[in-house]
């Protein structure tokens, strides 16, 4: 009886040992299916930005971009060798000069929390026309009845379809003050056809709320960013967006409160004990302040240029719900505004939220509009940090003792990181919050 115990006992154990052996070899066959690409991608993406990594912490320049091997001309930052032609350790100096004003020495108009705000407002509000806009025509252009649909679709594709350039210069022609469309259409009409769109530095709501009132040795801009940020964090939680008309009225008046009339004295009280708040003036600085009327300008161009990518998508996402849902509702006396919310949004937020992230990442980084129509002007008041990034590649020089003008390419490798961090921040909360990389089953 034992003997034959043991004998079943060793028979049921081969069949486990022989799929763990069949699971093993499956895993060695899929991660020699993949090496090639690790490898690829190995060489063409991780080894640059470890490369780049390296550069952030260093003074390295054009100077630096001769060398007989890369491996050994980083270890010469490290151990004092020539040979390889090494920049110098830095640490993070090049990160500290562009978070607290360093930057700005060398390049004009820099100020990194100023700029960080300007491009995530800008980033914000033309999604919210990206979206608007793009799923309403593509609902429009899903009604029964609607003749010409293929062809309206194909219409407004064009401005997503059309090269970055081309629309860029388009539009920049459009708002030139002397011989642009616009003024010229205004003059036809007997209005003044003589608006500087892209060159008046004033801005046009310059009280645009909120409103702060901050002691003259800070920086405005760093405050007026956290009171943006302190605004956005309760909707992270779900009993907030419940609640959300109320609780934002609430919300924003505390936070104004406590910025105009607190702020301001609280911290030249914390200054005056810390020796850092000689300057007893207020600086008051309204949001709308940031935005010059080339903000408005360029701002137009670009919601003509993203809102047919989120239509398609709406589209694409709208042809696959029933029509019985419709039909359903409308017998149990639903309106068309409580069918659009209760069926069309859940059903098309699965395509719609991916679409919202590249998006996002898009619009946060886009660089042609910017560059090619407003050129970050005037003055850099519409620069985002990706014109800064290039800016600090190919306009500018900064003088090293001994050395001369050089490249500061040290300063726009942390200047990449940094703008990874924050799209990457960005990017894996709204990730989080919307579910967008999660099942809709789950």
């Amino acid at each position: 009886m034992a003997t034959s115990g043991v004998a079943r006992e060793q028979t049921a154990v081969k069949p486990k040992a022989h799929a763990r052996d069949r699971q093993a070899s499956m895993v060695r066959t899929a991660y020699m299916y993949i090496l090639p690409a690790a490898v690829l991608m190995t060489l063409i993406t991780v080894w640059p930005l470890i490369y780049q990594v390296w550069m952030s912490f260093t003074n390295y320049s054009n100077r630096n971009l001769r060398t007989d091997n890369l491996i050994l001309q980083m270890v010469g930052t490290f151990t004092g060798n020539p040979a390889y032609n090494s920049p110098d350790f830095v640490g993070l100096a090049n990160y500290t000069g562009i978070l607290f004003g360093g930057l700005a020495q060398v390049l004009s108009g820099f100020d990194f929390w100023r700029i960080l705000l300007f491009n995530i407002i800008w980033t914000a509000v033309n999604l919210v026309f990206h979206v608007a806009i793009g799923v309403g025509i593509a609902v429009l252009l899903n009604q029964e009845g609607l003749k010409g649909k293929r062809f309206y679709r194909a219409l407004y594709i064009i401005p997503w379809a059309m090269p970055a350039l081309v629309s860029a210069m388009i539009w920049r022609n459009i708002f030139d003050d002397q011989s642009g469309a616009l003024n010229q259409v205004a003059r036809m009409v007997g209005l003044a056809g003589d608006t500087r769109w892209l060159q008046q530095l004033d801005a046009p709501f310059p009280w645009f709320p909120p409103i702060i009132q901050v002691p003259g040795w800070s920086n405005p801009y760093a405050l007026m960013f956290i009171f943006v940020i302190l605004f956005i964090i309760p909707y992270f939680f779900k009993w907030v967006r419940d609640r959300f008309i109320l609780f934002t009225i609430i919300w924003f008046i505390g936070l104004e409160m406590v910025f105009y009339f607190l702020l301001s004295p609280l911290m030249n009280l914390i200054g005056g004990l810390i020796g850092a708040g000689a300057d007893t003036s207020t600086i008051v600085l309204g949001l709308g302040a940031l935005f010059p009327l080339s903000f408005y300008a360029v701002l137009i161009a670009n919601i003509w240029l993203g809102w047919p990518f989120m239509m398609a998508v709406a589209s694409g996402a709208l042809q696959s719900i029933p029509r019985e849902l419709y039909e359903a509702a409308e017998i149990d006396g639903a309106n068309g505004w409580e069918s659009f919310w209760s069926i069309t949004v859940p059903l098309i937020r699965p395509a719609m939220i991916p679409a919202i992230i590249i998006g996002m990442t898009m619009t946060f980084n886009q660089f042609s509009v910017i560059y090619f129509i407003s050129g970050g002007g005037p003055l850099h008041t519409t620069e985002i940090l990706v014109t800064q990034a290039y800016r600090l590649v190919n306009e500018v020089t900064i003088n090293l003792p001994g050395i001369g003008n050089v490249r500061p390419y040290g300063f726009a490798a942390a200047f990449a990181y940094i703008v990874f961090a924050v799209l990457a921040t960005i990017t894996l909360i709204t990730n989080r919050v919307s579910n967008a990389t999660q099942s809709y089953s789950d």
